[in-house]
């Protein structure tokens, strides 16, 4: 029950009562405001250690990235059915309350567009693979990663989840909240976590290197090194990489 107060007294404060503190609204929905001091797209591409910054504070799309050759793609989230349906690709409403979520409504949609290649994709702090693999390490320096102990990892493949990867806030003063049916990287997606049991919302990144393990077999080391721009808004992404490792 304790959990579950802080979690109604966590959104409450989202929507009414913070608005003046710095970062706490910014990139709750895709008109956040813009930085021009943050330069999306690959920086320092002539070596295999890079960083990729996105702007990522947009609940409505995924975006899509290709490490072989660098390139960045936008695809929006469907939102209504058009065609024969797949089975599984949805929008799902959740009565979220502290860790329980009870399913209110259940819209079938078209499935998810993709690119013809890529490797990793992200939506906010979410993120699902192309058919690969990722470990979290105990490593903090993409400097530092031993190669030797990569084998012995947890290496965890992409799962199926309706409620983690959220397309609507609208209804979050009635505890009810809009969720894609999306495959994500329950290890990759731990990078960033948004903590409620205390408002207002903790956010908070593990600091750790991710190696994900390509369905090639080729290896890529990643580290969040910042979810927020320099201005404070949360959803602008610094990501190093090491590619390939």
């Amino acid at each position: 029950m304790k959990r579950i107060f802080f979690h109604i007294a966590a959104i409450f404060a989202l929507v009414s009562g913070l608005s003046s503190c710095s970062g706490i609204l910014d990139g709750i929905y895709d008109d956040a405001q813009p930085d021009s001091t943050f330069e999306e797209g690959f920086h320092g591409t002539e070596s295999t250690s890079f960083t990729l910054r996105l702007d990522a504070t947009s609940y409505d799309n995924w975006i899509y990235i290709n490490l072989a050759d660098r390139s960045i793609e936008r695809m929006p989230i469907p939102s209504t059915l058009t065609g024969r349906w797949d089975g599984r690709s949805a929008l799902v409403y959740q009565l979220v309350e502290g860790d329980r979520y009870t399913e209110l409504d259940y819209i079938p949609t078209d499935t998810q567009a993709e690119p013809a290649h890529w490797d990793f994709a992200i939506h906010h702090f979410d993120v699902k693979t192309n058919g690969a693999e990722v470990a979290e390490t105990p490593w903090s320096d993409l400097g530092y990663v031993d190669k030797s102990a990569i084998a012995s990892l947890d290496f965890k493949a992409d799962e199926w989840n309706d409620h983690q990867v959220i397309t609507d806030l609208r209804e979050m003063m009635g505890f009810k909240i809009g969720y894609q049916n999306s495959k994500v990287n329950p290890a990759l997606t731990r990078w960033v976590t948004m903590d409620f049991s205390t408002p207002p919302p903790v956010y908070s990144a593990t600091g750790r290197v991710y190696i994900m393990r390509l369905p090639s077999g080729e290896l890529a080391a990643l580290k969040m090194r910042s979810y927020m721009s320099e201005t404070g808004t949360k959803g602008f992404l610094t990501i190093d990489i090491t590619y390939p490792l």
